[in-house]
């Protein structure tokens, strides 16, 4: 059968025609990295104003942030298809002089310094790793590259590019909405004084708005109090060391009927870390909150025991002193459990070690709603009953691990679905409007210490900053996911899942096979011409040869 070439011809620049006039493109990735969600898509479309995206990862640096630079052109290329109002472009500030780089860096664009190989010499460069957005005379941080403790950079470039959609569709809902969600930071019940919460009151602030809210007030005027509350977003729960009274719960339960999320950081037993340091010892008892009842009727049930964990954080004691200098050494602290977030949860992607002290475990029970296990312990686990005396001098006695066996146990837990009230049924503390079920959820985690910053000369440090040993761990970033997970009613932050794999080449294989790759370079063209040469000769031959018999 002969071929049409004409009409293959003419089939195909009509379809390239058509191709270019829909400005679209099929995406043949197996992870689909050049499909863009239907929500981040509902995000980009949302904008009536024009919409700038400026990127400051331009220059000459190493592949992998070239491959970083080239994953966030394709994204934006794919975001400036879902809607012509939105514009981007790629500016080299090394180029545009130290004044310019000044007023990036005092606008809180952070330089990386990175190492590059030349050769057999070896140079700093500096790189801006971040994008801006302009809307409506707003502006917004976008950070391309999320920073991983002890992780390679291949395995952060790889991160920060799964990560891309979610940071550039996150920031532009911020920036286009008409304005951030409300947080409560809720008192009355001994929670941590804003000075032990001030990083991350600090860090939250500059995607919600916060307000302390108090439920004191519900003594006096309980139903204005319950009505005032119901017009946060979200409330936080930090570290209570006093009663919840039926009120308090009440109003917590209508709350989350009524569509709030809540984040609940308490401790089922009292113990005093900072009482240890000073004196040594200090005593853990049953903290008393009175709020088994409550979550009972959501599905977790907090035990009023400690865990200890021989995967745990070190704690630092002076064992000597020199010239009035105090020598510190390093012991393990089994009532620090060192826990790594679960990874296949959005909450828990691209987060390291989270440090928690005299943590409880959960029970979780069956019912109508979802639970999701955030934090668990390792599998080396003993149970340590109240009242008990804890003691520094426990340091020195090696662990016991045949008692290490209770296997690995929950810590946090995310709840949602469609909560059903716990006062049903029973009589109500407050006559106000009762509403008896809402889809919402919460998270529960059994310790008030993770979100308590160390303090240092009356300043409060880094939350996750260990003051004695100088190690920095994960606990503002693992809130701050949990918080934006509880505040997005969009199904934004499910973006967080998505994967990309990406093929990284093996940098000591490709030095080690250099000059054989240099040879087939060198080679294979040669070879390609001689036989393309052979062939075109010999099918000349054959074709004109009958015309020479």
């Amino acid at each position: 059968m002969k071929m049409n070439w004409k009409k293959i011809l003419l089939f195909g620049s009509l379809l390239a025609v058509l191709s270019f006039i829909i400005g679209g493109q099929i995406d043949f990735t197996s992870d689909k990295r050049h499909t863009l969600s239907d929500t981040t898509i509902k995000i980009i479309k949302k904008p009536r104003k024009n919409i700038h995206i400026t990127v400051y990862l331009q220059g000459d640096f190493p592949a992998y942030f070239k491959k970083l630079q080239h994953e966030t052109q394709n994204l934006l290329e794919e975001f400036h298809r879902a809607n012509s109002r939105l514009t981007f472009s790629f500016v080299n500030p090394e180029k545009q002089g130290s004044s310019f780089i000044d007023k990036l860096i005092g606008k809180g664009f952070r330089p990386a310094e990175i190492s590059v190989q030349k050769g057999s010499e070896l140079s700093q460069i500096r790189i801006f790793p971040w994008a801006e957005i302009e809307y409506d005379n707003r502006h917004e941080k976008v950070p391309l590259l999320i920073s991983l403790p002890g992780a390679k950079i291949e395995d952060q470039i790889n991160r920060s590019i799964e990560n891309l959609e979610y940071a550039f569709s996150y920031a532009i809902n911020k920036v286009t909405a008409p304005q951030k969600p409300a947080v409560a930071i809720l008192k009355g019940n001994g929670e941590w004084d804003d000075i032990y919460i001030a990083d991350f009151l600090t860090a939250l602030r500059d995607f919600y708005r916060i307000a302390p809210f108090t439920l004191d007030s519900l003594e006096t005027s309980p139903r204005e109090t319950i009505e005032q509350l119901q017009s946060f977003d979200l409330a936080i729960i930090a570290g209570p060391t006093e009663k919840f009274s039926r009120k308090d719960k009440y109003a917590l339960d209508q709350f989350l009927m009524n569509g709030g999320r809540l984040l609940m950081l308490f401790d089922p037993v009292k113990a005093h870390k900072d009482t240890l340091f000073y004196k040594y010892k200090t005593y853990a008892l049953n903290a008393e909150l009175d709020t088994e009842d409550w979550l009972f009727f959501y599905g977790v049930r907090p035990k009023p025991v400690l865990v200890k964990d021989l995967i745990a954080a070190p704690v630092m004691l002076k064992v000597g002193d020199v010239q009035g200098n105090p020598q510190l050494l390093e012991f393990p602290w089994v009532y620090s459990p060192l826990v790594t977030p679960e990874k296949s949860h959005p909450i828990g992607k691209n987060t390291g070690k989270v440090k928690l002290d005299f943590v409880s475990p959960l029970d979780t029970l069956k019912n109508q709603l979802k639970k999701t296990v955030l934090l668990r312990s390792s599998p080396y686990t003993d149970i340590q009953g109240v009242p008990a005396e804890i003691n520094f001098e426990d340091i020195a006695r090696k662990p016991d691990k045949k008692r290490y066996n209770k296997g690995p146990q929950i810590l946090g837990v995310l709840i949602e679905g469609v909560f059903k009230s716990a006062f049903r049924g029973r009589v109500k503390p407050v006559d106000s409007e009762f509403k008896s079920q809402a889809r919402t959820k919460m998270i529960v985690i059994t310790d008030g210490d993770i979100i308590k910053n160390d303090i240092k000369k009356g300043q409060p440090l880094p939350l996750g900053l260990d003051k004695w040993s100088g190690i920095q761990y994960d606990n503002k970033n693992f809130l701050l996911n949990a918080v934006h997970y509880l505040a997005d009613k969009e199904g934004l932050f499910l973006l967080k899942n998505k994967s990309v794999r990406l093929s990284l080449i093996d940098k000591n294989k490709a030095v080690a096979d250099a000059g054989f790759w240099r040879m087939v370079n060198l080679v294979l063209p040669l070879i390609l011409l001689t036989v393309i040469f052979l062939t075109a000769m010999w099918w000349r031959k054959r074709k004109y040869k009958r015309f020479h018999v």
